[in-house]
């Protein structure tokens, strides 16, 4: 039983320092969420045993959670750059249609002039009229009339 419960403290180290060296080596990539593992104690019981007489038998991996917290904002010089302060995702449509949410707020414009990020995704905005809300892709004109 003790060669159990080690091995499985030593499993649980692997996966704590997976989860350690992915936040490290995304550091430097813009909207990253960091992650964090979080155990619980196993526990050999039965139905008929009390909860004060039994011993650990060991460690396993609950879950491994993204963390969302407000990370710093920083100029870039882009002015299609966007951050968002707070709670909430920028909403982008991939090739397929489908629509997928990211913080990650390195904008560009493409050849149609529609805010695009590094994969082509196009961002989506709010379109507001008298009867609806509904998703449009946010595209910039080529011309401006004053």
């Amino acid at each position: 039983m003790s060669f159990y419960t080690s091995l499985t403290g030593l499993n649980a180290a692997t996966k704590e320092l997976s989860v350690t060296s992915n936040n490290i080596a995304n550091t430097a990539t813009t909207g990253f969420k960091r992650s964090q593992a979080e155990f619980s104690d196993i526990f050999a019981t039965t139905p008929s045993s009390k909860a004060s007489n039994t011993s650990g038998s060991g460690v396993a991996l609950k879950s491994v959670q993204q963390q969302f917290t407000q990370g710093n904002i920083e100029s870039s010089g882009n002015v299609l750059d966007l951050a968002i302060s707070g709670d909430g995702f920028f909403a982008l449509q991939t090739a397929d249609g489908s629509n997928i949410y990211t913080r990650n707020g390195g904008f560009m414009l493409d050849t149609n002039n529609n805010v695009v990020n590094g994969l082509g995704q196009q961002l989506l905005g709010k379109a507001v009229d008298a009867t609806s809300v509904s998703y449009t892709h946010l595209t910039l004109p080529t011309n401006r009339e004053v």
